[in-house]
């Protein structure tokens, strides 16, 4: 065989094949065409008020949103004969768009579905991307999408071709700002990808444009799946891949639990305020164990309670000699048990209490109160803290104490991710079996090994469903500028029906938002989404979890599929409610 040098090895095509950043996955990604819905196919899309769909607006929306207050719900329909829509469809524009919040597969296909139908319309269309979120947007910091660049991220997971960011326009000085880089561009609309928070912003900023011109379209995004609205938006796009993706993980350590026959897995899965994820992952692979927040909300269970349940599952199993399992929490587990909710809000309304007071000496809650014991003086000095609850945080271990003063995020939101709820609740049912075998309750063995699978979900590759829906929304986000309208967000009807069943619409933003409390004061934002406890998918899970405890049922869902039967799959949660609505009639 010839010697050769490493460096002419690394030259030759079959090794840069190899070793490039492509592969024959990301090839054939590239390649797929999402297909359009039928009112979205030709051109123009012409946007009418749905018959028979009712807007109702909150007071306060009227009085601070007063414009957009008074859209109503559109339906888009293509292909219309009018000379006076197609000329407005062909029109030359500019438009921006920001991703915001963390990933959800299915975002690039947003921007090439906005970018492909800018181009269909008129190849001088410009469509910028802002770079890192809103950040760009007020710093005026953006590229031009080209073919190239579009092209190079069809089909594929992240936010990499423009990032992300949080930071939220909230203030007069960031709208400002905001408007300045709409005026300056010469910005014809802007359209805001992100969850609830976002959507909330887009409005905002809607209304705050109206005088420029620019047009403000927001679409909804969370792989929480917390971001619905009833009869128009199913699920928000990235749910149903990061869904997947978890199941796969699940259904992998269901198989080594069951093949070693010696670990318990406590695996904490993303889902902040809602446990939609935990619901659809268990349901795609039955795991032994399946805590949904909202139950234990509604049952005003307490952390010991939680642990208890899951003890109870443990010996049980160990009473037939299944000395291992699988349990599955949602991150946001802390927030629905009452005593610690409580803590958490009072806790958000003291430290923003302590920035807003002290703002104007620089201050800063947790660079000024560095230890625990500076915080805790400080806390007890609020009014509005009790000796209850002093009790309440005495009583917890003393890594959930300190995970409770971790650092808000932007929108003075707990960081529920930043503490290992499966880790504490894991120490806690480790402490609570040594009771119980010192009793003689317990007779098994138990090795147990946290998991926290959070962040690869919402950077796995996006399903077919994501990649055809993102791609949709990202063409009904045109059609709705095209018709001149602002302060909308882009949907889609009928998900749970092949494409070709598909309806876009859009959804006034101003008609989602309510009063909630945020940093210590009434805010007009969106609601978020929860499990319905009555809804025929929870009642499925329900039932079906109780098997699941005693007898190894796993369900291997493997990894996401592309190409095959497979690889047409809808949310299990939307499917079963699809098919459970004469139940729930009865």
């Amino acid at each position: 065989m010839k010697e050769t040098s490493i460096d002419t090895f690394l030259e030759d095509v079959n090794v840069k094949r190899l070793l490039d950043n492509t592969g024959v996955l990301t090839d054939a990604r590239r390649s797929y065409k999402a297909p359009l819905c039928p009112a979205l196919q030709n051109i123009p899309v012409v946007a009418e008020p749905l018959e028979g769909a009712a807007v109702h607006v909150h007071r306060e929306t009227l009085k601070q949103l007063p414009t957009i207050s008074k859209a109503p719900i559109l339906s888009l329909k293509g292909g219309v004969d009018n000379k006076e829509a197609l000329d407005r469809f062909k029109k030359e524009r500019k438009i921006g768009i920001v991703l915001s919040g963390g990933p959800a597969p299915g975002g690039h296909n947003v921007i090439a579905g906005l970018y492909d139908e800018a181009k269909k319309a008129n190849p001088n269309n410009k469509v910028i991307g802002f770079l890192v979120g809103p950040a760009g947007v007020m710093k005026g910091n953006y590229i031009e999408l080209t073919d190239d660049v579009v092209n190079r991220y069809r089909n594929s997971g992240g936010f990499t071709m423009i990032k992300t960011g949080r930071d939220k326009i909230d203030t007069a000085d960031k709208m400002e700002q905001c408007k300045k880089t709409c005026r300056d561009l010469g910005l014809d609309a802007l359209v805001v990808v992100g969850g609830d928070d976002s959507n909330t912003n887009a409005a905002f900023i809607a209304e705050a444009t109206k005088d420029l011109g620019t047009q403000v379209i927001s679409i909804p995004k969370t792989i929480d799946g917390d971001m619905q609205v009833p009869e128009y938006c199913q699920i928000s796009f990235g749910f149903h891949s990061a869904s997947r993706a978890y199941a796969n993980v699940i259904g992998n350590l269901c198989v080594d639990s069951s093949s070693d026959v010696k670990y318990w897995h406590f695996i904490k899965i993303m889902g902040r305020s809602a446990s939609h994820l935990a619901m659809e992952a268990s349901l795609l692979s039955h795991p032994n164990v399946v805590l949904i927040g909202e139950e234990v909300a509604s049952k005003g269970l307490n952390i010991h309670d939680v642990v208890k349940y899951i003890c109870n599952a443990i010996v049980k199993r160990a009473e037939q000699g299944k000395n291992y399992g699988v349990v599955v929490m949602p991150e946001g587990l802390l927030e629905c048990i009452d005593d610690i909710n409580v803590i958490i809000l009072k806790l958000n309304t003291i430290i923003a209490d302590y920035n807003k007071n002290v703002a104007d000496e620089g201050g800063d809650f947790y660079k000024d109160l560095l230890s625990m014991s500076d915080k805790m003086r400080y806390v007890n000095s609020h009014p509005i803290w009790r000796d209850r609850d002093s009790r309440v945080l005495a009583d917890l271990p003393d890594e959930l104490q300190e995970g409770l003063f971790k650092p808000r995020d932007a929108h003075g939101n707990f960081q529920f991710s930043q503490v290992p709820t499966d880790e504490i609740v894991l120490h806690m049912v480790k402490t609570y079996l040594i009771r119980l075998r010192h009793e003689g309750k317990f007779k098994g063995k138990f090795k147990a090994q946290p998991l926290f699978a959070g962040y690869f979900g919402r950077g796995t590759l996006p399903t077919k469903f994501d990649c055809d829906y993102a791609y949709n929304l990202g063409c009904t986000a045109f059609s709705l500028i095209a018709n001149g309208v602002t302060g909308y967000m882009a949907a889609i009807q009928d998900l749970h029906k092949p494409v070709s069943e598909w309806k876009p619409v859009g959804v006034p933003i101003a008609s989602l938002l309510h009063l909630e409390e945020r940093k210590g004061k009434l805010q007009l934002v969106i609601e978020k989404s929860l499990v319905d406890l009555e809804s025929p998918a929870f009642k499925a899970l329900q039932t079906e979890r109780e098997k699941w405890i005693l007898e190894d049922n796993y369900r291997i869902p493997g990894p996401i599929q592309f190409y095959g039967e497979n690889a047409d799959s809808r949310p299990v949660i939307m499917r079963l409610n699809e098919l459970g609505k004469g139940f729930r009639s009865t």
